[in-house]
This record gives C-alpha cells, structure tokens and sequence, in this order.
C-alpha cells in the first residue's frame, strides 16, 4: 500500500557510510511523491542546521520536513518551526555533571545541542571535535559546559567503541522520570525528555495533516528509530540495522543503506 507520509532516518538508513545519497535520484523522487500528495520526513538525532545544509542542492528541498534532534525540534522545508522541546537547565546539567563522573561513563564525548549551536568541552583543535563538525557544523568548544544560557534540546553522547548497551541503561536507571537516553548507533547515546522522540514528533504531524499512523511508512537502524517503525502502518529496517528492533510487525529490508535501500523502496511505491 502507498503511505501518505514516509518517513527516514539518516545515518546508517538513507545515507551511506560517507555520509552521502544520490542527490538526483532523491530529487526526482521528491517531485513524483509531491505530485502525488506523498510527504517526506527526515526524523534524525541531527541538528537542524545539518540537515538544511544537507539537502540545501535538492531543488525539491522545501517539500521535506525535518523532525531533528531525535524529535525534539520540527521545522519544515521553508523553514517554519512547529514544535520545540527544550530540557530544563536543572535537568540537562545534572545529566552533564554525572555522565562527567560515573564511572561507567568514563571516557565519553559530550556535546549539548540547542536549536541553532551545539557546545562540547572538546578543544577546537582537537581531531575529536573536528570530525564532529561533520554532524554539528555550528560546534562550539566551551570551557564549562554549565555555563551554556541556551535552551538545550538533546545531550550526544558517544564512546570510542560500538556497545553501549551498559551505558544507556545505567542512564536510564539514574535519570529515570526526568530524561531518557537512547541509542543512536555508532557508540552513540542520546538524551532528551522522556516524553520526546521521533515517534512522537510524527505523530504529532499526522495529526496537523490527517494522517493516521497506520498511513505512514517509516525507515530506520537503530534503537532510536523503533518505536517510529513500530507505530507506522509499514515499518521497515534496513539490512544493516541492529537486530533488536526487528519486532512486531517491522520488516528487514533486502538491502542495506550502502545501496540506498530507502530509494529502492520509495521506486517500489512510485511505480
């Protein structure tokens, strides 16, 4: 069945390892799914500004709608802000000065993200906050991170090494009721309000639209995209996809993101 929205993740589903898709096939794709009064949602753990500067060559840009910051933040392709979620400063600097001194946290990276600049203890010449730019162009080094005045809307958290089954649940233990951390794939933790995510945050637009969620499609990899692919009507993972959120209903692609398994499956409904 054709969904009325479909909606993606970005890292490990629609982009490939070098952080890249096929900018003239999605454009295409994008103009077939608007004259067929088909949405696209790009729901990530992102920042905004990464995400619009992503697709910022696609002539078919402002038909998107980005849900960013593991759906703390949704902005539409014309820039429209129709939701924000900000922590509580109490909250998000509790959560800072822990994951500084929990033993199991040790040797985390920390990066707290406001609507326009993100902010890292890291030192700007440092080869760790370089390669971070690649996800938070506005990345600002700080000395204190407690000092930050802006409004927080996600802690990253990340580790140089891949399983952080341990840390997510020792956060989750610690903070439960106030945050939640969740996995983002790639060593990755992320940190928002208990009540906020990417399934959420789409549900909240089929609601604006009138778009039940059984309507919907949804692609993803990680521990933060399941409950999105379990809400929608058609959830699919991809090949590449951590097991553990194959439930339910969700489906595993053949294909895996480095040979655009999203695209293939958005052809499948264009025919």
């Amino acid at each position: 069945m054709r969904p009325k929205v479909i909606a993606t993740d970005l890292d490990g589903t629609f982009l490939d390892e070098n952080g890249h898709y096929n900018q003239h096939r999605f454009d295409a794709q994008l103009a077939a799914l608007a004259r067929r009064e088909i949405r696209f949602v790009v729901t990530t753990g992102d920042p905004l500004d990464h995400v619009q500067a992503l697709f910022a060559p696609l002539a078919n840009r402002v038909t998107l709608t980005y849900i960013v910051e593991d759906g703390a933040l949704t902005v539409t392709g014309t820039g429209e802000q129709l939701q924000s979620q900000a922590i509580a400063p109490q909250d998000w600097q509790a959560a800072v000065t822990w994951l500084k001194t929990a033993p199991i946290m040790a040797d985390c990276f920390v990066i707290v993200c406001g609507r326009d600049r993100a902010y890292t203890e890291l030192p700007a010449t440092s080869q760790r906050f370089q390669a971070s730019q690649a996800s938070y162009p506005s990345l600002t080094s700080v000395s204190d991170l407690l000092q930050v005045t802006d409004a927080i809307l996600k802690i990253d958290v990340t580790w140089l090494k891949t399983d952080v089954v341990a840390q997510v649940a020792a956060f989750n233990q610690h903070f439960q009721n106030h945050l939640v951390g969740t996995s983002s794939g790639l060593g990755g933790m992320n940190v928002t309000l208990p009540l906020v995510s990417k399934a959420a945050a789409l549900l909240a637009l089929g609601r604006i639209w009138g778009v039940l969620p059984e309507q919907m499609a949804a692609f993803g990899d990680s521990g933060n995209d399941h409950a999105m692919l379990e809400m929608v009507g058609q959830g699919f993972a991809v090949a590449n996809a951590d097991p553990a959120i194959i439930t339910g209903n969700i489906q595993r692609l053949p294909t895996n993101n480095q040979l655009g398994a999203v695209g293939q499956q958005i052809d499948q409904w264009l025919v």
